[in-house]
């Protein structure tokens, strides 16, 4: 049976910064280019807000990653 885990709002704020920063754009690129302003986008990697589902795919489209790149833990990607 596949275990189920809750993704904290920390985590997939620290992911969405992390991917941002590997496509070398800034907070305000990715709001502009999302129709938000760097806010907006400071709220999502903080984890302070979390990105509608609508906005979720666009960012991922938008950087070609799939939804579950923003849900790792970051330990995760090492192993």
């Amino acid at each position: 049976m596949e275990e189920k885990r809750k993704v904290s709002a920390q985590v997939i704020g620290a992911n969405i910064r992390r991917i941002r920063l590997e496509h070398g754009e800034t907070q305000q690129q990715l709001g502009e280019m999302l129709g938000y302003g760097a806010t907006t986008i400071a709220n999502y990697e903080s984890g302070y807000r979390l990105p509608d589902l609508e906005t979720f795919f666009e960012i991922a489209l938008h950087y070609g990653a799939n939804l579950e790149d923003f849900m790792k833990e970051p330990d995760e990607e090492t192993k």
